[in-house]
């Protein structure tokens, strides 16, 4: 494997654990709070554990490995991209649908801001995830 292809794997599993404890507990406390102080510090440890888990498995993977990139690299990493930008879109989208939707219908209760906040984070967060799987993808099926 190489160092990138490496390097997406811890990408994608770090990610994963991160969210995976982080997108439950935030929609727990959008759901039971009206403000977002309690959002700041599972905020914060969330970006403290996904640095933590980056370093550490770089700083494994980087021994030894070279770090040199090829045109094969460059256009897997254009390819992934575009799938993460599909991903992103068709999430945002369906969010925007959502929140007009529970505006036009009486009876439906809007989503309040820090929801949404959150919805966007977790659209972002799946867009990275679909890059880093198109990339596995992608050096499989091509090694």
């Amino acid at each position: 494997m190489s160092f990138q292809e490496k390097s997406s794997w811890g990408l994608l599993l770090g990610i994963g654990v991160v969210a995976f404890f982080y997108f439950p507990a935030a929609f727990e406390i959008v759901g039971r709070v009206s403000h977002g102080a309690p959002l700041i510090g599972i905020s914060i440890a969330g970006v403290i554990a996904i640095v933590v888990i980056e370093s550490t498995y770089h700083a494994i993977i980087a021994g030894g490995s070279d770090d040199q990139t090829d045109e094969r690299d460059r256009l897997i990493d254009m390819k992934s991209e575009r799938f993460a930008s599909y991903a992103l879109v068709i999430s945002l989208f369906w969010l925007v649908g959502h929140i007009i939707i529970t505006h036009a219908i009486e009876g439906l209760a809007p989503m309040p801001g820090l929801e949404i906040a959150v919805w966007i984070l977790l659209a972002l967060t799946a867009s990275e995830v679909v890059k880093l799987i198109a990339q596995i993808t992608q050096y499989r099926l091509s090694a």
